[in-house]
């Protein structure tokens, strides 16, 4: 099947933003900063991923300090970001790249799917953009054009549509400039493609675009409705002794374990913030707290959770010599930006 990437390709080299990760040359750009960038861009917006990159590979310039250092390193710099396993992943494929690889980047999808955290969009991704190697991507950008594009109905998240896109992203690569072609792809679903009030106008495939002639634009990609987001409410204390937060390591599992968290609880069966974050201190971490006023209360979503928590001035009453067996530490604020905490816990240390 055709493609016009006459069109789109020159759109690109015209438009497309200028954004750290992306070279200033005509094809190929460093495959440690695709890497890096592609994973930090998963769920997450550009403009908030710019400030994050730009910091790590500060500090980490190279596969080979990425390497070496901590996971606690990583994940201080990642803190904020979300999605921690998207760090870890990136942290632990880059020990494997040194030790077994020599510090040598796969070149081709099979070699990049081995390595942790990599699934078939983001290895397409960098081996079209890095090595200007063939290879079709299809995330929600590109998912949104080509369905318009070619007026493809159904659910793309669907089995069947999937295919049929993968089919449809493989079959249209240029010969040329696939490196300009793919990223062109997202570009134009980021900029003008976009969910809702598609700047077909300004579109430089308006013309082959079926959804444009048929007037559908706005009911392509027929996505089902998502679940309606869960109400939570939850209490932190904020515990400082001379100027030092008491913070805790996360141990319990999942994608926030091992983040440093002021204590902190989810309010249960129609109890209040102060009773749920009097609960927790006893049960979690075995402190007996005196609360005082309400000193923050931010709001935060971390998947299909909207979360308010209210945070409260507290003292310890009393420690339990059999209370929580999570390392702890006092910290000083300026020393609170070198641990990895999350967005929610650094929204309220941020307020008080």
């Amino acid at each position: 099947m055709a493609y016009p990437s006459s069109k789109l390709v020159p759109w690109y080299r015209r438009s497309r933003r200028l954004l750290p990760w992306r070279t200033t040359g005509p094809t190929t750009s460093d495959p440690y900063r695709v890497w890096v960038s592609e994973l930090m861009l998963q769920q997450t917006r550009v403009e908030v991923v710019v400030p994050y990159f730009l910091r790590f590979t500060e500090r980490f310039p190279h596969l080979e300090s990425l390497a070496e250092a901590s996971e606690a390193e990583v994940l201080a710099l990642w803190s904020g970001l979300g999605y921690y396993s998207r760090g870890r992943a990136l942290h632990r494929a880059a020990r494997i790249l040194v030790r077994e690889r020599s510090g040598r980047f796969p070149e081709d999808v099979e070699g990049w799917m081995a390595l942790p955290g990599v699934g078939r969009y983001t290895a397409g991704a960098i081996v079209s953009i890095a090595f200007g190697k063939p290879a079709p991507i299809v995330d929600g950008n590109v998912a949104r054009v080509l369905t318009r594009l070619y007026g493809l109905h159904g659910d793309p998240r669907s089995g069947a549509l999937q295919r049929k896109l993968w089919k449809l992203a493989e079959e249209i690569l240029p010969r040329r400039s696939v490196s300009d072609f793919n990223q062109a792809l997202m570009e134009l679903g980021a900029l003008l493609c976009t969910p809702r009030a598609p700047k077909c106008l300004l579109c430089p495939l308006r013309e082959e675009c079926v959804a444009h002639r048929e007037g559908i634009e706005e009911r392509l990609p027929e996505i089902s409705a998502r679940p309606k987001p869960t109400a939570v409410v939850m209490a932190a204390a904020v515990v400082e002794i001379r100027k030092r937060l008491l913070l805790y390591r996360r141990t319990r599992r999942g994608a926030l374990r091992d983040l440093w968290e002021l204590p902190l609880g989810e309010c249960l069966n129609g109890e209040g913030p102060r009773e749920a974050i009097a609960r927790e201190g006893r049960a979690t971490y075995g402190l007996s707290l005196e609360l005082g006023e309400e000193v923050a209360r931010v709001k935060h979503s971390i998947m299909n959770r909207r979360i308010t928590l209210h945070a409260f001035e507290a003292g310890i009453k009393h420690k339990s010599a059999s209370g929580s067996e999570s390392e702890y530490r006092w910290v000083g604020r300026e020393a609170i930006g070198k641990l990895a905490i999350s967005s929610l816990v650094r929204k309220v240390i941020e307020k008080v």
